[in-house]
């Protein structure tokens, strides 16, 4: 588990922006919203991705 964490490092939001866009920040904040809120929408999203499911 904590090499998919490692993949979605924070560090790693600029070159994956970078990638989608391409190398366009500016494309991906008109996208996305401000900086900030792209960094807390990445963070927040990861929750989800590692969250457990619990079986019903």
């Amino acid at each position: 588990m904590s090499t998919g964490v490692q993949e979605l490092a924070h560090d790693k939001l600029t070159p994956l922006l970078r990638l989608r866009y391409q190398n366009s920040i500016a494309d991906a904040v008109a996208d996305l919203g401000r900086p900030e809120e792209i960094g807390q929408l990445f963070s927040g999203f990861q929750r989800y991705l590692y969250e457990p499911v619990s079986a019903n």
